[in-house]
């Protein structure tokens, strides 16, 4: 790999000229579809086409004079004497941006599709506390991406823990520089596997769907007074019209569904090297981020049985972050083996989590889930009285419904628990969407203890364990395991000697 002096003011790569001038066309493009509806809508004369020509030209002749000027402007370099990186750009007026290493959050990789084929890289430098979230160089190859990006890093680590110039340290930047191309292990998701995860991530959504359309399309055109019973084999013909119709429909909308994940997380390969998980995905934007496990919050595991049957996990990593910006910071890795997940999982933690301790919600949860899921029931018998619905087949429907919902709510109180010992917070929860939510204790910044009004009489509240990740909420505890629960989080919150960052 070249050794570039990033000290010195630097710009992008030749073939970005492409990128800036094409950019610059789609927008000028979009701002101008106005003008080529007219002239394909109305007859012009010969004289104002050759003008409008004329025009066009030196409007090209512009733009591509701006995109050169925007390509020679755009500088970008580090001043280590000041501790910052320092970004150059504007062709009217000249910005100048300056970034603190230690402002530096992340630095990632993004490409579209006409930077895949001109095979150039954008940079994206995360920041924190500045109003813009994103710095961006748009054309840099993959030497010199992968170079800047270690630099980088290297002088945010160094600005964070002091310059430690110690044996130990130097011993682990050596190692990390020896397994940059060495990755410890690579876990590649095939197109396969993305087809699976389609069609099993909307099953009940698309039985909902086959329910929904079919009687909405009977009611329709299945009606009597639209297609009169003399006209014989009308309604045979428009019943199996309709099937086909909707089964069609339904077709139509799994594909949408599979060609959505595989569009978004075409290509997802994941590879750990010595502090870094680097994860790579998209068709029509990929990304290519590297973590470091200092940075991570939050982690959940995600399933459904059809999913499970599959051997097909879900993986959501989240960054710190604002509470702004939390959902722009979660990573998601869907199509993952079990074997995989646990690979993420310790190098995350570095340890597997034993619960020791055990939460489990008051039934008064079970309860509220009940009754709030009574309310379509309690209006579906008033509206049946009231237009005087027959009563068998109401009270059937009814009583189906409420055996439904006292079967769901069941399970699903029976798995929501929490449990944790002593590193580790875990929430289990969700019946059909199966997740599990880990936060090291460590990283805790804040526990929120709520008793609403109708709990008091019972001693029963509902916590919040805040993180710079997100949040994790678990409500009916009794008031009596709350105390010694977030004394204990408190106690091991400050005798770790770990930074949450």
């Amino acid at each position: 790999m070249p050794d570039y002096d990033f000290s010195q003011p630097q710009r992008q790569s030749k073939v970005g000229l492409i990128l800036i001038f094409a950019t610059a066309l789609f927008h000028l493009a979009r701002n101008l579809w106005v003008v080529v509806i007219y002239f394909l809508v109305r007859e012009v004369d010969r004289q104002i086409m050759l003008l409008t020509i004329l025009g066009l030209f030196v409007v090209l002749l512009l733009t591509l004079a701006y995109s050169v000027l925007a390509f020679l402007n755009f500088k970008f370099h580090i001043d280590e004497k000041n501790r910052e990186f320092v970004l150059r750009k504007g062709v009217i007026s000249t910005d100048v941006i300056n970034i603190p290493f230690k402002k530096i959050q992340q630095v990632n990789f993004r490409r579209n599709l006409l930077q895949r084929l001109i095979g150039v890289y954008s940079v994206v430098i995360e920041t924190a506390g500045s109003q813009d979230k994103e710095i961006e160089i748009k054309a840099l190859f993959q030497e010199k991406a992968n170079e800047l990006s270690e630099r980088l890093m290297e002088l945010k680590e160094d600005e964070i823990f002091g310059g430690r110039e110690d044996l130990e340290a130097a011993a682990e930047g050596s190692s990390e520089k020896a397994t940059f191309k060495k990755p410890k292990w690579e876990y590649h998701v095939s197109l396969l596997t993305l087809i699976k995860l389609g069609l099993s991530s909307n099953y009940l959504r698309g039985v909902g769907l086959i329910i929904a359309f079919y009687f909405t399309l009977r009611d329709q055109f299945m009606l009597d007074e639209v297609f009169p019973n003399e006209i014989p084999g009308q309604q045979e013909f428009v019943e199996k019209s309709s099937f086909v119709f909707i089964m069609g429909l339904l077709l139509f909308g799994m594909v949408i569904t599979v060609a959505e994940t595989v569009i978004k997380y075409y290509d997802l390969n994941l590879k750990q090297f010595h502090e870094s998980l680097q994860v790579e995905m998209g068709l029509r934007n990929n990304t290519k981020v590297n973590i470091k496990s200092s940075r991570v919050q939050m982690l959940e595991v995600s399933t459904n049985p059809v999913q499970k049957f599959l051997d097909l996990y879900t993986l959501k990593i989240s960054l710190a972050s604002s509470q702004d910006d939390l959902e722009k910071s979660r990573i998601k890795m869907p199509g993952l083996s079990p074997e995989v997940v646990k690979q993420v999982q310790k190098f995350i933690f570095k340890q597997e989590s034993s619960e020791k301790v055990t939460i489990l919600p008051h039934k008064i949860v079970l309860w509220r889930k009940f009754s709030r899921g009574s309310i379509p029931a309690v209006l579906g018998l008033v509206v049946g009285f009231i237009f005087q619905f027959p009563t068998l087949l109401l009270g059937g429907l009814v009583s189906v419904y409420l055996i439904l919902l006292s079967l769901y709510n069941y399970f699903y109180f029976q798995r929501l628990k929490l449990g944790l010992d002593e590193d580790i917070l875990v929430k289990t929860s969700g019946l059909w969407n199966r997740k599990e939510q880990f936060l090291e204790i460590y990283r805790l910044q804040a526990v929120s203890v709520r008793q609403p009004l109708w709990y008091k009489r019972r001693g029963i509240v509902n916590l919040t364990f805040h993180s710079a990740g997100g949040d994790i909420s678990f409500n009916g505890v009794r008031k009596k395991e709350v105390t010694p629960l977030v004394n204990f989080l408190m106690y091991r919150v400050e005798s770790i000697e770990r930074s949450w960052m």
